[in-house]
């Protein structure tokens, strides 16, 4: 499995040895990892979600104790090889963030309503956070080769115009609807666990990066039901039935088929009444529990 990065080395900010922690790509995931900030200033944790092809889910949370109250808080020293270019945005709930980025230097801020773009290869930043209120960062990242894969790649490339963010590197804060961050806040929240959650992370970053891409960049409707893109969707809906329980990557289907995942998605759902993500998640849910989990799970990923 291709992973979101190469290798990720955090350093602990309030430790006395300079030595980082080497998280490799390998390792794989990392939940419920503890953020070792000053502990008179609160505490925290982080879970980071590798997904196929090099993209990846992020969150953290800070619950911070009243002497915080006022400071900037850093969460620890992170130095990141993403291995190829990459697409990340960065969403926070409840507060501020503030980074002081060295890979150009400068120093951003932001907030809830106003997200984090980045278009990177290479990264080293050390985030801080407003200890005045707790906070929860949600971030999706993926490489580029991924992104174009999903959207498209003349939408992918009119989506890093849209943001301002083509050269590399580059860094941009945007005001944005929270309903977008909500998709993103709201996938890390769901209860799921192994391979049915990395299919569910996979179909809420379709879903966001839809909604993103129509949202900076609207698009005229266009016609679905040209006949070689049924054809293509009628031999999906037959491949899919014959997967027999396993759970492919939506990047893995849109390669296959040489049709953009979003676009894959939208053609599938207008043939069948029902999107590609009901058709492959529903048998792995229902392990899980009642049948109102799989409805649930299935209007989330329909969710406008």
């Amino acid at each position: 499995m291709s992973t979101s990065f190469s290798s990720l080395k955090l350093r602990w900010l309030i430790e006395e040895t300079a030595d980082p922690l080497e998280l490799l790509a390998t390792e794989g995931d990392q939940l419920g990892r503890a953020l070792h900030i000053d502990p008179a200033m609160g505490q925290g944790h982080f879970d980071l979600i590798q997904l196929p092809y090099g993209s990846s889910f992020f969150k953290g949370v800070q619950r911070f104790l009243p002497a915080a109250s006022g400071h900037l808080v850093p969460v620890g020293e992170f130095e990141i090889d993403y291995g190829q270019p990459s697409f990340m945005v960065q969403t926070v709930r409840g507060s501020r963030i503030c980074h002081r980025e060295f890979i150009p230097e400068q120093r951003l801020i932001y907030e809830e309503g106003r997200d984090l773009f980045c278009h990177m290869e290479k990264r080293h930043v050390i985030p801080m956070g407003d200890g005045s209120h707790d906070s929860e960062m949600v971030s999706l990242c993926l490489h580029l080769s991924s992104l174009e894969a999903l959207l498209g790649e003349a939408d992918a490339a009119a989506l890093l115009e849209a943001l301002g963010i083509q050269r590399l590197p580059s860094y941009v804060i945007r005001s944005m609807p929270k309903a977008l961050a909500g998709l993103l806040h709201g996938a890390m929240a769901r209860p799921l666990q192994g391979s049915v959650r990395k299919l569910y992370l996979q179909a809420k970053a379709l879903e966001y990066l839809s909604a993103l891409s129509e949202h900076l960049q609207p698009v005229k409707h266009q016609d679905s039901r040209s006949s070689s893109l049924r054809l293509q969707v009628h031999a999906l809906h037959g491949h899919l039935l014959d997967l027999a329980g396993k759970v492919p990557a939506l990047e893995a289907l849109a390669r296959q088929f040489g049709i953009p995942a979003r676009r894959l998605n939208e053609v599938f759902t207008l043939e069948y009444g029902e999107s590609i993500y009901l058709i492959i998640g529903e048998p792995q849910l229902k392990r899980l529990g009642p049948s109102r989990r799989v409805s649930e799970a299935a209007a989330a990923w329909q969710e406008p």
